[in-house]
């Protein structure tokens, strides 16, 4: 009887430490989710500054990170072709030559990068289509934001599409993007990615 007894104590223990392990996963907002996995790391004194713009050449620099290719990008030997790019943004060159050759970028209507511009919401469900292998329907510019809002990328987002990107709305965002399924794959793309997401979700896949 004792033994007993002390079985299940143990179980309750247990269940009890699991249940309080899930109810704290679930309390992390999608920025702390995606600082946790390496992706945003905020400013030399740790401020993500979520409710800033996101920068076009940030937004290189994130992806890259969710790609776990960081240092690989920041390494990238072939010069980046856009006009805007020179002797004063060097540092980003490899991130978006990298994100070129990964054809997830392809640039302004000018020819240039776009560096130190704001990223719109639109231009960034372009991106997270190409990243989830939807590149024809991310060509369907006017028809992105319907496809996006389909797919599950804008769960629980209300924004202009045409508006510019808040670092926050980018991390809700992305999370919303790992949980989808690439297309024609029986994976998400956070299992392609091999990002852990277990631990912070208990939802199924795609769930809409």
């Amino acid at each position: 009887m004792k033994k007993f007894s002390l079985v299940l104590m143990l179980s309750i223990l247990i269940i009890s430490l699991l249940s309080g392990s899930v109810a704290f996963a679930q309390d992390k907002t999608p920025p702390e989710i995606l600082k946790e996995l390496g992706v945003l790391k905020g400013d030399k004194n740790g401020d993500l500054m979520l409710n800033t713009y996101l920068k076009r050449q940030d937004m290189v620099v994130l992806i890259s990170r969710l790609y776990k290719e960081e240092n690989k990008a920041t390494t990238y030997l072939l010069p980046a072709k856009f006009s805007d790019l020179n002797e004063n943004n060097t540092y980003y060159h490899g991130f978006i030559q990298w994100a070129v050759d990964k054809n997830l970028i392809i640039g302004m209507d000018d020819g240039s990068f776009g560096f130190g511009k704001n990223v719109k919401v639109r231009d960034f469900q372009v991106l997270l289509l190409r990243v989830l292998d939807y590149r024809e329907e991310s060509g369907l510019y006017d028809s992105v934001p319907e496809i996006a809002e389909k797919l599950g990328l804008m769960k629980g987002i209300n924004v202009n599409p045409n508006g510019y990107l808040m670092r926050k709305t980018m991390a809700d965002m992305t999370l919303n993007a790992l949980k989808l399924n690439k297309k024609g794959s029986p994976l998400t793309l956070a299992e392609v990615l091999e990002l852990d997401l277990g631990k912070y979700e208990i939802t199924t896949n795609n769930e809409q």
